[in-house]
């Protein structure tokens, strides 16, 4: 089965992020109405943010970059949590994005919804 990867998505920039959670379950959806695509990147171990000097209104998306793969105690270098046994985590996206801000994120899962004309992102 094929792992859906964010650098293959057509995204420049988005027009919006927000950050949702679910009980214990985080995600976060960037949203691009050019594309009409709506990104969840699902169950967020993860989550770092740097804002960037710009005051546009959207986030420009210059490059990307989104490993699947195994955990390693490296990746968790920032993380605030003790992992007793990484080859005890399924494999991960781990995704930095750099543009008009800088993210890493480490999560479990991408979603991708395309939207009709009629909806919005």
């Amino acid at each position: 089965m094929s792992t859906l990867r964010f650098t293959q998505l057509p995204l420049t920039y988005a027009d919006s992020i927000s950050f949702e959670s679910a009980g214990s379950s985080f995600q976060i959806k960037f949203s691009n109405a050019e594309r009409r695509l709506v990104v969840f990147l699902k169950d967020i171990l993860f989550f770092s943010f740097s804002k960037g000097d710009s005051d546009e209104d959207w986030l420009d998306i210059i490059h990307v970059t989104d490993e699947y793969r195994q955990l390693t105690k490296d990746d968790l270098r920032n993380y605030l949590f003790a992992v007793e046994n990484l080859s005890d985590l399924q494999p991960m996206h781990i995704i930095t994005i750099h543009g008009s801000s800088g993210m890493e994120i480490i999560c479990k899962e991408i979603e991708v919804e395309e939207l009709s004309g009629a909806e919005k992102p």
